[in-house]
């Protein structure tokens, strides 16, 4: 009576405010759930929790309710709950391919998971046959484990299935060059990027291939296209000390056709560039800097991460 006569008290505001407070009114997993929802859209994870703990009080073994439960882990970047909660849905409806996909990719974020990622894998296989993009994911582990022919079939299969899967593509060209196959790597990392124009690893790789070829100028074009693409990341992949010898060369031939015109622009940026993945910073810059003095198109990108590699360089 207490609560009625409070209601009553209100302004009208007040009750309508209160009449239309969805918490207030949720009753059972569905309403609890579908608050939760609404909470995580708004960012207010504490509240959705807290929903999505009152859904399973009512009904423990709610397949959405832990779906929902590892998907809110995820967010708060606990990758263990998120774990936790998918398997316990898994383990309620085991023939859910979407979310024991989701597993096997949270699995494969850590080594020292790979195994249970591979097994999760093959049994969605067991499942669909036909799922390409397991088939690449299977093909990923390999890599990690640098085991480069069953990667390399693995890729092959998918390809078999979806010949303009882009990542198949461009990860069969990445591992064809680790096993010494630059001219088939070339092939298949130039379909890559005919299908995705901007795949970083497609043009970080041929052009390494491209380089180990003796194709200097070719192998240039394509890492000065990955470093417009990504600067940090072509950077990692690229793995420059390994090839110094090849990357000299071609700062000798870069250089040469600079003093036959250094009034160029593009130049300049040339040998920015490779000085840039020769890891000597200063020289990337002055080039650069001139390059820039004579209006060429500096990717901004280029010039923050650079700046940023002189400054830890700096004694």
């Amino acid at each position: 009576m207490v609560a009625v006569a409070a209601l009553f008290a209100l302004p009208v505001a007040g009750v309508i405010c209160a009449c239309v407070s969805a918490p207030a009114l949720a009753q059972g997993p569905e309403d609890h759930l579908a608050l939760a929802r609404e909470y995580m859209s708004n960012l207010r994870l504490d509240r959705a929790l807290k929903e999505i703990q009152k859904a399973l009080a009512a009904d423990p073994n709610n397949f959405d309710a832990w779906r929902l439960k590892g998907d809110l882990s995820l967010r708060q970047a606990d990758l263990d709950g998120a774990l936790e909660s998918w398997t316990r849905a898994s383990s309620l409806a085991p023939g859910n391919i979407e979310l024991l996909t989701s597993i096997g990719d949270l699995l494969i974020r850590r080594n020292d998971r790979l195994d249970d990622a591979l097994g999760v894998y093959r049994h969605v296989l067991e499942l669909d046959p036909g799922n390409v993009k397991t088939l690449v994911s299977i093909g990923s582990i390999y890599e990690r484990r640098e085991q480069w022919q069953p990667a390399a079939e693995a890729y092959r299969t998918a390809l078999g299935l979806d010949p303009n899967f882009v990542r198949a593509r461009s990860s069969l060209g990445a591992v064809l060059f680790k096993l010494g196959g630059y001219e088939d790597a070339s092939r298949e990392l130039r379909k890559a990027i005919e299908l995705s124009p901007h795949d970083l690893r497609s043009h970080v790789f041929l052009g390494l291939s491209q380089n180990h070829l003796g194709h200097y100028v070719d192998a240039l074009d394509e890492l000065k296209e990955a470093l417009q693409i990504d600067p940090h990341s072509a950077n990692q992949l690229i793995g420059v000390r390994e090839q110094q010898a090849q990357f000299l060369r071609l700062i000798e031939l870069f250089l040469k056709a600079y003093d036959e015109n250094p009034r160029e622009a593009g130049r300049s940026f040339d040998l920015a560039v490779i000085y840039f993945y020769a890891h000597d910073y200063e020289s990337s810059w002055k080039y650069l800097t001139k390059a820039e003095q004579l209006r060429y198109p500096i990717p901004m990108e280029m010039k923050e991460v650079l700046w940023s590699r002189r400054r830890l360089r700096s004694p």
